[in-house]
């Protein structure tokens, strides 16, 4: 048994615990970096910038549904035993792990750099979408307003780069 393979069903075995741990892992790194999202209100923004009041909601539900649908993942190919269960958990906790990296790149004075993180996550969570299809078409369902949301905070990271 590899790592991905011990990580991901450790995680996606169960709906709750598949759900919980993407939405702790986004509520820990909003809670750490909560200083800087106050220097991050007053910069200037891009036209089309939603209501701060609506990303902690969206990124709340879009972190659950992430994780459920991991759990549809899983319950698919519990073994990892086809190419796209193997590949498909990989996928997963590396755009986890990209995703939990945006937020202090971004409020920390490297919006370029976050620009090239969110774009290989936008990448990655596209691939994944693909990769899981013949497995979970469920899943893979579920993460299309993910992937959406991260077209979306890409055009809101490069407005930031260009205005501030």
């Amino acid at each position: 048994m590899d790592l991905n393979y011990k990580i991901f069903t450790s995680i996606s075995q169960t709906w709750w615990t598949a759900g919980l741990v993407p939405t702790a892992f986004g509520w820990l790194t909003a809670s750490v970096n909560k200083k800087s999202v106050d220097i991050y209100n007053k910069s200037r923004k891009p036209r089309f910038h939603p209501p701060a009041y609506l990303f902690g909601p969206v990124w709340t539900a879009l972190y659950f549904a992430m994780g459920y649908a991991s759990h549809l993942a899983y319950r698919a190919d519990p073994l990892l035993i086809t190419n796209a269960g193997r590949k498909g958990a990989a996928l997963y906790l590396t755009q986890l792990a990209l995703n939990v990296a945006w937020m202090p790149l971004f409020l920390y004075g490297k919006p370029k750099l976050a620009l090239v993180n969110i774009g290989a996550l936008t990448g990655m969570v596209g691939w994944l979408v693909k990769t899981w299809w013949p497995i979970a078409p469920t899943a893979s369902k579920i993460l299309i307003p993910y992937l959406a949301w991260l077209g979306y905070a890409g055009y809101l990271n490069f407005g930031h780069c260009l205005l501030n």
